[in-house]
């Protein structure tokens, strides 16, 4: 995985300090927090899906978005 490098204000810098964990670290474990919960739940993202085809044929793009969207939230 590729480095990232962020700027952060001076007066931050000591809050980052005192985590007492590496920094990268502690911003990887906030968003995983974040991603887990903002996102659906499988079951809940398979249902959504499926009322979007309701009562129509889904189109190319359509079908796209979906199969994205479950491969992203897939607990595989």
């Amino acid at each position: 995985m590729p480095n990232k490098t962020i700027s952060v204000p001076d007066d931050v810098v000591p809050i980052i300090e005192s985590l007492r964990v590496p920094f990268s670290r502690w911003v990887t474990d906030q968003l995983r927090r974040h991603a887990a919960q903002s996102t659906r739940s499988f079951p809940d993202q398979l249902l959504a899906d499926a009322a979007l085809t309701a009562p129509r044929r889904l189109t190319p793009e359509d079908a796209s978005a979906v199969g994205e969207r479950m491969e992203r939230s897939a607990p595989w």
